[in-house]
This record gives C-alpha cells, structure tokens and sequence, in this order.
C-alpha cells in the first residue's frame, strides 16, 4: 500500500486534480491509487485548495473529498468553495518547504555567541573554517555549514562578502509551472508514468517505444513526429501537422497499418508519449477497430524530459542536420526517410560500435526496416549535415 517517496509530486498532484472531478473517487480511492495513506490525500486538499469567497454558507452538494471540483455549478456558484488545482497546490507546497528552512531555530543567548566570534574573526581575516575549528564552543552549538547559511541570510553581522573565499552563485529563478495541454486529464488515470514503470515491471518483454515531436520556428505549420527504441538507440519520424492530435493519430495508424499486424503487436506493445496537445488522443491507439485491446499507451510526468531522455537524446542527431531556428515546412518525408537513414547508420559507443540499424536488423529483421523506409548507409558515406 505505502511507498517509498516521502512528499507527492506534481504529477501526483495532477492525479488528484484529475480525480477529485470524479465523484466516484472518494479520498480512500484516491489514496490507494496513489499508494499513500489517505490522511496525506486530506491534508493535501485542505492545506493546498483554493477557496473562493462568497456566502458562508453549507453546501449539500458538497462531495466526501470536501472540494467542489466535480460540482457542474462551481463556476456560477455564489458559495463559498474549495477548488484544488495541481499548479497552486505544487507552489503552495514549495513555499511552504522553502519558508521552513529559510531562518535558525537556535536559541537567541548561542545566536548572538556565534554572532560575536565569527564577526571577530572575520574582522582578523580568518577564514569560517578556521573560525569554527579554532573554537571549539561553536562545534557544540551547530554545524559549520550552518553558520555559513545564517551568514549568506544575513542573520549575523558578519556580511558574506567579508568571508575568504566566499562563492557567488548565480540567483535562482521561481519554477514556472506550465498547465498541462492534454484537452482531457481524465485520460491519465491509469497511464501515468508511474504506471508505465509498473508495467514494464510485469511485462515478460520490457521493450517499449517512445514518442515526442520536433518543432522549428513558432510559425511553422509542420513538425515531426519521432518515434524512438531506448534499448537500440533506433530512431525514426513521421510528417504531422504542428500541435494537432488528429494528425498525429494518423500518422500513428497509418503506421500501424503499413507494418502489419506481426510487427505492431510484437513491437508496440508499450507505448510512452510526451504531455503536449499533439498526444491528446494517443491513448486511441490501443485498440483495434474491432475493439479489442492490442497495446497500452502511457503519458510520461510534467515536466520531465528525463522521463523520455533516450528520445531526448536521439533528437541531438536530428539537430546536427537541422539546427534550431530552421522551419520545418520545407520537410518531407522522403526527406525524413534520408535523415533517419543516415541518423542510424552513425556508430554508437555505447552500443559496443554497432549502429541503431544493425541492432534492429538482428532483433527484427529487414523487412521491419524496408516498411519503415530506413535504409542502410555505408558508415564512410553516413552525412549528418542538412541534406540538399
């Protein structure tokens, strides 16, 4: 039932989001699909909802999570409600963290001993380290590291310019939390990637496949749809039209159909996408047009790339070809089919000096690739730069 993570996530929070519009999830199912206890899930709702004004008085509509975020009058309402919404509830957590580490708990007669020893020592040119070494009454007290914070919140008279060897550190810039373009959240319940990492660990094959999409300029009306193998450092792409889910649903299909039936259920059994608008309908690809279940498709956490980083990594070779900045409309996909070929006839060290196409090549075959329309490039002729 427990897990090992202390604190929930944003995308934890995104699922209880997702949930408490549901009033079929009461607090104890929403904390069994999370895996926490479900006093976590109460304090999370009452600590980091919102509540809008408006009259004081008790609503009988009101649902077992105590949000009104599955209420179909919360927008027109003149209650007072309580919403919860992933973003401010992840802001509100962070600043609470930050505001409990931000000053000392230490006793005002050992602050104001600690002031006075460090001030004249600095004041001697000695260093904090020499300080705290040299006096041993402030190793009782505190750590050295310690003394250091109070000195860089500017709690002591002791600036932290008038320390040797004092660092300057670059400021840290506040997250910005974007929202999430999914058009229905409702369809992370159950492919999350948490999820993801769950079913990996039951499948007997623990291959999978992941999406993203590569864009260029904010005008274009083209981008390209990539389609990675982790384990082999496979990578190959598709011409969708930008941010739409239609196109890219498409693509997918059309894909799936052009191998055949032996390929895409030997190979696209796990499926891994990014959270942008072009995947809003990804999850429609798990079943067939008879309705029968084929494959299962997962949506990695907000915000991480990591989740997805072997496709990451592979989208480096795309812009050695074309760099960022570049439009994308001029593309095809023939020219799409020339870049891949090339992309996966370059040798990997981390592959023992094999190429993405000969470790596909002896795990699938060649017919896989000939559909596909990855070729084999001599790697004396491979070319990495934009193709004429």
């Amino acid at each position: 039932m427990t897990r090992n993570t202390k604190r929930l996530t944003v995308g934890d929070r995104l699922k209880i989001q997702v949930m408490v519009a549901d009033e079929s999830f009461t607090i104890a199912k929403i904390a069994k699909t999370l895996k926490v206890n479900k006093s976590t899930i109460s304090r999370e709702l009452k600590r980091n909802s919102e509540i809008k004004p408006g009259y004081e008085i008790k609503c009988y509509r009101l649902p077992k999570s105590g949000v009104c975020n599955s209420c179909n009058r919360k927008n027109n309402c003149h209650k007072m409600r309580r919403l919860y919404f992933y973003r401010s509830a992840q802001e509100k957590s962070e600043k609470r963290a930050s505001l409990s580490r931000s000053f000392s708990n230490l006793d005002h007669d050992d602050l104001k001993l600690i002031d006075e020893i460090v001030y004249n020592g600095a004041l001697n040119g000695q260093s904090l380290h020499h300080i705290y070494v040299a006096n041993t009454v402030l190793q009782d007290i505190c750590c050295e590291r310690t003394i250091r914070r109070m000195c860089y919140r500017g709690e002591l008279k002791t600036k932290c310019h008038q320390l040797k060897k004092y660092v300057r550190y670059r400021p840290s810039y506040k997250k910005e939390y974007k929202d999430i373009k999914l058009k229905n959240p409702r369809i992370l319940i159950g492919r999350t990637y948490s999820d993801f990492i769950d079913a990996i660990n039951k499948s007997n094959k623990s291959d999978w496949v992941e999406y993203d999409s590569v864009i260029g300029k904010l005008t274009d009306k083209k981008a390209i749809l990539t389609i990675t193998f982790p384990k082999e450092a496979f990578q190959f792409g598709l011409v969708i039209a930008k941010g739409n889910p239609d196109s890219t649903l498409h693509a997918i299909k059309k894909l799936l159909s052009t191998i055949g039936e032996k390929y895409s259920n030997e190979i696209f059994q796990i499926n891994l996408a990014d959270n942008g608008s072009e995947f809003s309908k990804f999850n429609e690809i798990e079943y067939s047009q008879d309705g029968e279940l084929k494959r299962k498709t997962f949506f990695t956490n907000p915000y991480k790339s990591t989740d997805k980083a072997h496709c990451e990594r592979n989208h480096e070779f795309i812009r050695y070809v074309i760099p960022k900045g570049i439009s994308l409309d001029f593309i095809t996909q023939d020219f799409l089919d020339e870049m891949f070929s090339n992309i996966n006839s370059y040798v990997r060290l981390s592959r023992k000096n094999k190429t993405p196409y000969e470790l596909i090549e002896a795990k699938y075959g060649k017919e896989f690739l000939e559909l596909i329309n990855i070729k084999k490039i001599d790697k004396r002729k491979v070319k990495l730069t934009l193709i004429a």
